[in-house]
Order: structure tokens, then C-alpha cells, then sequence
């Protein structure tokens, strides 16, 4: 294996130094997930249940929520010894959550703590209390997926991303990773163009981003004739759809490796390439994957997706409907030996695109990464049904004030809507689809990222 150079080094050293005075934890936990990921199917799942029964004892004892919730379900502690057990417990849904933040629902963990906001599935913005500790955890298992691509800790890479503002802390975090930070709110061609060369003239051999983000890179570098390798792309946030897979295969002639989490904490499930299934970060989470009535599916079946962090944290998350569909593998294994569980595939959030008249493409994320920093809005949705202007749908919510569309329209063109009519309308609710997912853009016009319909979208592998 090739040495990582002496800066490289440096760096991680430092970064590790970090880590352990600032109390995350998180290469101690990498080193043990590094270990644990090979042990046998029956030992990962017996510390799965033994860490299940300590976070369910937490929870009931530390957060009224839970204890309510569990009195009215008629369960006990002793009750809920293994996943399997898990049914037996009430689902939690985001208004129920909701509806006891923030006190009802957090704990005192004796650290500080912050809040943490999702862009959220169903439109409107979830704002959990959460400490290093947790963050620490899963950023060892988002570390941990990016090992299975072949990146190591200190080894340059380009990151796509909403976080443009890169204020001291960033910067040193971007410089000792040795991370290239890329805006992903300008996706015009000459953006994509800069990337690129970033790329070739830092020597950098693994990439990171919003699949939409990546596939939109790949396709410019075809065009542009790119014929440097890269080593992985690594991918999250938005369904990685099989022409976005080949694509970015194809023009960095690499394998794209997709992660899967939520940004309410829980870092959930990857691909280590050696197959199409996702590894369950089985010592992190539980993943259940239920009908409409809550039964268990079969494997090979599609379920929503209910969560259990294994670790409580500040805002312990048991059974949390998250709002993501999913299909199990049943007992498979995969090729590379890991015992972690095995996930057939995930289906996430829907990929439309804005494209302005300037030639930017405003993904999903251009609008949550904005719009999440806003509480006056409860909810908000983005039609274009002509090239030159946008109607962005919002629901007010409470604090909100005359002034705020103003704002919000000041900031989408400040971070890259320029060119294109913004109007705004004020609605009561915006109704989710049949699936239970709030579409985030509805767009009459062709789409720059392919198309998925109904009819091919179900046979969709993660």
C-alpha cells in the first residue's frame, strides 16, 4: 500500500489529537468498526440487541416522550430484548417527534449540545438536539464506508457540497483532511469546468457528492473529452439511479461506492463494491422496513424504513419513520466477507432539476441548503413550467412575517438563482405523493439528469 505523504500524515495526526480533546470519539470508534465490521453475522447481532436494551433503558428513563409513548404501547424494558422485539414498540413519526420538541423529546448527556436541522423528506426542516459524541459516531461510520472505496484518512479529495461559507473551522478541517471544497449551488458548465481541472491539477483521485452533482461532473468531463482515471466516487443524499451509476463510471473509469444516512444522526447503511447490496452500519442502527400497516415485509419487497440509532445521544431515535423506502436482503451475505446485515436497496429523494437561463442547474439540494435555515417556513416546494421563471410554494409557518419571501428570494440569487423570475405563493399545505414523499421541484420542462418514471422507477437498485 502506498504511503501517504509526510503532510498527509501530519495532518491526520493532528486531526486525531482533535478528535480526542474535543471529546467525539470518532477515530477510537473508527478503529473498533474497522475490527468489528469482520466479525461473525451471530456476534454482530448479539452487541446489536445488547446496545438495543441500554438505549431503550436510556430513552424511557431520560425522555418523556419515550416514556409515554411506551406506557400507552402497554411495554415494558423487560419487554424489547432483541431487534426482533421491536414491533412491540410504537413507530416514531415526525409530527409525534415534533410535537415534543424540543424538551419532551431530549436528554441530558452531560456534554454541550446543538442543533442539528434535515432538510427533511416530507419538506419541512426537523431540528434535533445532538452532541460531538454522537456526531463522532456517525462520522466513524461514514469514514469507515469511504474506506471501502479505497480512500484513506488524509488522502486529497474533492467534495461537492452546501457549505460554501467555509468559515476558520472548516477551512482547517478542509485543509488537514486535504478536502477541495466545490459549491454545489453553481452546476453551470464553466463551474463544472473548474472543477475539473481542480481535479487534474491537484491530483486528486477520489470525488464526493450528490449523485445528481457527480453524474452532471461526469457528463461534462465526457464532453470535454476527460481521459484521467479516478480512483472512487463516493455518493449520498439523493437516489444514485442506475444512468447516473454508469455515467460517472463510464468518464472517471472508477466505481461509484453509495452511502446512505439521515441527517437527523444516524449514518445508516454503504456499498463496499463487491456487490450491489448496502452494508447495514449494523452497531450503529437498526433498519426495519414495514407496510403501510406496519407489518414486517418480505425480503426483496419495498418497505418504509423505520430507524433505531444505537446510541441515545441527546435525541434518542427509536423506531423513527424517517421517511425513506427501502428492501431488505433477508439473510443474504455478501462476497467480501463482512458480517454486517445486508440492504437490497434504498429509494430516497426525487431527482428533478431547476436549470436557469444562465446555464446553472439548481439541484435539491441548492434549495435546502438555503431554505432549511429558514423556521418562519414550514414547508416549500419549487414549479417551473417554463425556462424563464419559478414559482416557489411556501407554507408559512410560526414567526412568519411579510417579509420573508423577500429574503428567501434575496438568498436563493445570492448562492446562484440569477437570471430567472422568482414568484412566490403563499399556500396552506402542499400535499405529499401517494409514497408519502414531498416533492421538493416539479418541473414541466426536460429534465438535464434523465428521466424516471413510475413504470421503471420500483426495479431502481439503490
Amino acid at each position: 500500500m502506498k504511503a501517504l505523504p509526510g503532510r498527509a500524515r501530519l495532518g491526520s495526526a493532528v486531526l486525531a489529537t482533535g478528535d480526542r480533546l474535543s471529546g467525539q470519539g470518532m477515530f477510537a470508534r473508527l478503529r473498533f468498526l474497522e475490527r468489528a465490521q469482520w466479525w461473525e453475522r451471530e456476534r454482530l447481532h448479539a452487541e446489536r440487541d445488547r446496545l438495543l436494551r441500554d438505549t431503550i433503558a436510556v430513552a424511557y428513563r431520560d425522555v418523556p416522550m419515550y416514556r409515554e409513548l411506551f406506557d400507552a404501547a402497554g411495554v415494558t424494558l423487560s419487554d424489547v430484548r432483541s431487534a426482533a422485539d421491536l414491533p412491540k414498540l410504537p413507530q416514531l413519526t415526525k409530527e409525534v417527534l415534533r410535537a415534543h420538541l424540543p424538551h419532551g423529546a431530549a436528554r441530558r448527556t452531560g456534554r454541550r449540545t446543538y442543533e442539528a436541522c434535515s432538510s427533511g423528506s416530507t419538506g419541512r426542516p426537523l431540528c434535533l438536539r445532538e452532541d460531538l459524541l454522537t456526531a463522532g459516531r456517525y462520522r466513524a461510520a461514514f469514514l469507515l464506508a469511504a474506506r471501502w472505496s479505497g480512500w484513506r484518512v488524509g488522502e486529497r479529495h474533492l467534495l461537492f457540497g452546501v457549505n460554501p461559507g467555509r468559515g476558520q473551522g472548516r477551512r482547517l478541517k478542509d485543509a488537514l483532511l486535504r478536502c477541495t471544497y466545490v459549491s454545489a449551488y453553481d452546476l453551470t458548465d464553466a463551474a463544472l469546468d473548474r472543477a475539473l481541472a481542480r481535479l487534474e491539477d491537484g491530483g486528486i483521485a477520489h470525488v464526493w457528492g450528490y449523485p445528481a452533482a457527480l453524474y452532471l461532473l461526469a457528463r461534462r468531463a465526457a464532453q470535454q473529452g476527460w481521459n484521467a482515471p479516478l480512483a472512487a466516487a463516493v455518493t449520498w443524499g439523493d437516489t444514485l439511479f442506475p444512468h447516473f451509476r454508469r455515467t460517472i463510471e463510464s468518464a472517471f473509469q472508477t466505481t461509484v461506492f453509495d452511502t446512505y444516512g439521515c441527517a437527523e444522526g444516524i449514518q445508516v447503511a454503504a456499498q463496499c463494491g463487491h456487490g450491489p447490496g448496502y452494508h447495514v452500519h449494523s452497531l450503529d442502527t437498526i433498519v426495519e422496513y414495514v407496510d403501510d400497516r406496519g407489518r414486517p415485509v418480505r425480503a426483496g419487497e419495498r418497505g418504509a424504513l423505520l430507524l433505531t440509532r444505537l446510541h441515545a445521544g441527546a435525541t434518542p431515535l427509536i423506531r423513527y419513520r424517517v421517511g425513506d423506502l427501502g428492501r431488505p436482503s433477508g439473510d443474504a451475505v455478501c462476497p467480501c466477507g463482512r458480517g454486517l446485515d445486508l440492504m437490497a436497496a434504498v429509494y430516497g429523494r426525487e431527482t428533478d432539476v431547476v436549470v436557469t437561463p444562465s446555464g446553472n442547474r439548481l439541484i435539491v439540494h441548492f434549495f435546502t441548503g438555503i431554505l432549511e435555515y429558514f423556521a418562519e417556513i414550514a414547508s416549500f416546494q419549487v414549479v417551473q413550467d417554463e425556462p424563464e421563471s419559478i414559482l416557489l410554494r411556501l407554507v408559512p409557518g410560526p414567526g412568519f412575517t411579510p417579509e420573508i419571501p423577500a429574503r428567501v428570494v434575496s438568498e436563493l440569487r445570492s448562492h446562484g438563482a440569477t437570471g430567472i423570475d422568482i414568484d412566490v405563493e403563499l399556500v396552506d399545505d402542499i400535499p405529499p405523493t401517494p409514497g408519502g414523499k414531498r416533492r421538493f421541484i416539479v418541473s414541466a420542462l426536460p429534465n438535464p439528469v434523465g428521466t424516471i418514471d413510475a413504470a421503471t422507477e420500483p426495479a431502481l437498485e439503490g
